[in-house]
């Protein structure tokens, strides 16, 4: 199912490794064209808005996921996986919008596999967490939990690996399957679902020690952005207890894998980016949680802007394609 990075047939190998940053790339179009329909549609649907965020949101973490799978596993999947994942991830997309059951069971099995490898040494906690995450998807169907799952458990996994590294942290595989098992009971547990979001986030906190306090803008954008779904529990007075989750993980991907990751899936040069760069979503976060008509629209054009900003800084740096193949 995949070589290990370095040993395989170089012809073979370079077009594994075109397949899988074409995946990634189509991955991530996928996410930017139902974040823009997402946020455009409450006036038609709220329904359809909740639906296009949630698979805005799988469809990111594919792509930022899926292109540093190298890298996570010391493996690259063989010609055609690539592309298997990607027509099963679609699938299940449809699948799930007609509520078909388990619509995401086909595309999580794929992906758990491809992980198989990914089980030695530092990878292996944060791997866990991602296995998780997609186990999780396969069984989930509600909006939140589908959020919770593979979306929540990679932007965690992302953030172990950063702070372990910035704060010299030495987080185990035993500690971490006890996250993993404390994650995935509260998250199945006939418990409301705004407690079962903070408690995640909480045990995740737990995890990792806390916050990485610095100035830099990942440290402060992630301490927000994992704070806010400790505050789902608000939702008991009415404010709008699933934002806060998904607004959470808005100033995560603003604050992590919008700057770090984005331009490596067009395999373009890093930008300059502004420091400022997170309090676009939490300015667009603080705007939604109001409830207030025209400040929740307020916050969809300023997330909207922040797309298409995003998009352009990436777009006019220098290209680093690939060569030609051995």
């Amino acid at each position: 199912m995949w070589y290990r990075i370095g040993r395989g047939p170089p012809r073979e190998y370079f077009y594994a490794n075109l397949d899988l940053v074409r995946v990634s790339q189509i991955a991530l179009v996928f996410s930017f064209v139902f974040f823009i329909a997402g946020l455009a549609a409450p006036r038609f649907s709220i329904l359809l808005h909740g639906d296009l965020m949630v698979l805005g949101l799988l469809s990111f973490y594919l792509s930022v996921m899926y292109l540093q799978h190298p890298a996570f596993t010391n493996t690259m999947p063989k010609r055609p996986l690539s592309y298997v994942l990607l027509i099963l991830f679609l699938l299940g997309a449809v699948s799930w919008y007609i509520h078909i059951p388990f619509a995401w069971a086909p595309f999580s099995a794929l992906y758990i596999a491809l992980y198989t490898p990914g089980f030695k040494g530092r990878n292996a906690p944060p791997n866990l967490i991602v296995v998780a995450g997609l186990a999780a998807l396969a069984l989930a169907g509600s909006p939140w939990r589908i959020v919770m799952s593979f979306p929540a458990a990679s932007a965690m996994s992302l953030m172990l690996r950063v702070d372990s590294a910035k704060r010299r942290l030495n987080i185990g595989l035993a500690p971490t399957a006890a996250f993993v098992a404390v994650y995935l009971a509260l998250l199945f547990a006939p418990i409301p679902r705004p407690i079962s979001i903070a408690l995640i986030f909480a045990a995740f906190l737990a995890l990792v020690k806390g916050f990485y306090l610095s100035k830099e803008p990942y440290a402060w954008g992630t301490a927000i952005g994992r704070s806010l779904p400790l505050l789902a529990p608000l939702g008991f007075l009415g404010l709008p207890a699933d934002h806060f989750l998904y607004m959470g993980i808005a100033v995560i991907m603003f604050s992590l894998c919008v700057p770090w990751f984005l331009p490596s899936v067009f395999l373009r040069q890093v930008p300059r980016w502004p420091s400022y760069l997170p309090l676009l979503p939490i300015v667009a976060s603080i705007l939604r949680l109001t409830g207030y008509l025209p400040l929740v629209a307020a916050s969809a054009l300023l997330l909207i802007g922040g797309g298409i900003y995003v998009a352009a800084m990436i777009i006019k740096e220098k290209a680093f394609p690939f060569g030609p193949p051995p």
